[in-house]
């Protein structure tokens, strides 16, 4: 298994041209949110907003609207329940991610089916927590034109793969992911985590148990939407995203304890520039 070094970020992070305005940086779709779970959606958006985004648009339930504005001003918000409003915003956008926080509800059924259904082989859709869970429990097949990531923990495999945690060899792994989409990048979230893409498989070397907390993977999934939406959609691309997530917070573990998702972000823009100059 090929290992994925900090010479990855040096790779993809390069310095901005001096002529760059917003919409050269990316259009993101981030479908996140419910009463229970509005932190999720501030993380994952927040995530892509300090990674580099240039428009960020999150599709949430109207009540969670006012924390978010006044978290993260620099994103739009939409209604996720108004479906004209959102296949609009589908088409309008180059990364849609879709997942963290959802209830799993009749209404986020119909989300997922319709973000599969509508986006088109410009886009790239990443497809992380409650989406995965629908998708398992729904038998949804994952079929679109777009370019497919899903980004599980373990047991989200599980479910999706019915491979127990034991089973999830590189072998088994890459043999799942071509009977669910061929075409698809799997990203398994676990110690050292792992990517798998047609014959290609990939560990990090980073990470530690301080990142064991809630929020950690919405996190992920808003640096990983940042990343494409700027740098294109490549494997190496999604390597420095899964890289950089797990690098920062191995810096913020030399100090502290627990390694919190909101500080992970705050740390991303300081961190991307380092690697830009070098």
């Amino acid at each position: 298994m090929e290992k994925i070094t900090e010479n990855i970020l040096k790779h993809v992070i390069t310095p901005r041209n001096p002529e760059s305005y917003k919409g050269n940086y990316g259009k993101i779709l981030i479908i996140a949110g419910s009463a229970q779970f509005g932190g999720a959606a501030i993380l994952a958006t927040s995530a892509a907003v300090a990674s580099g985004a240039g428009l960020v648009t999150v599709a949430s339930v109207p009540e969670k609207f006012t924390s978010i504005n006044t978290r993260i001003p620099e994103a739009m918000t939409i209604d996720y329940q108004d479906k004209n409003t959102l296949i609009e915003s589908i088409k309008k956008n180059n990364v849609i991610a879709i997942g963290p926080g959802l209830a799993l509800s009749s209404i986020t059924k119909g989300l997922v089916k319709t973000v599969l259904r509508e986006a088109t082989i410009k886009q790239t859709v990443i497809i992380d927590a409650s989406a995965l869970t629908i998708i398992a429990q729904e038998n949804i097949k994952l079929k679109s034109d777009a370019h497919i990531i899903m980004t599980p923990h373990q047991g989200e495999w599980e479910r999706l793969s019915k491979l127990g945690i034991s089973d999830q060899t590189p072998t088994n792994n890459a043999e799942k992911l071509d009977e669910l989409n061929p075409k698809a990048i799997l990203i398994l979230k676990k110690h050292l985590s792992e990517i798998y893409y047609q014959d290609q498989a990939l560990q990090i070397e980073a990470g530690n148990p301080g990142m064991a907390t809630g929020g950690m993977g919405d996190t992920l999934t808003g640096i990983m939407a940042g990343f494409i939406g700027q740098f294109g959609n490549s494997l190496d691309t999604i390597a420095a995203a899964l890289f950089i997530h797990s690098y920062v917070a191995d810096e913020l573990n030399k100090k502290d304890y627990v390694v919190l998702p909101s500080k992970i972000i705050t740390k991303l823009p300081k961190y991307m520039a380092k690697f830009s100059n070098e």
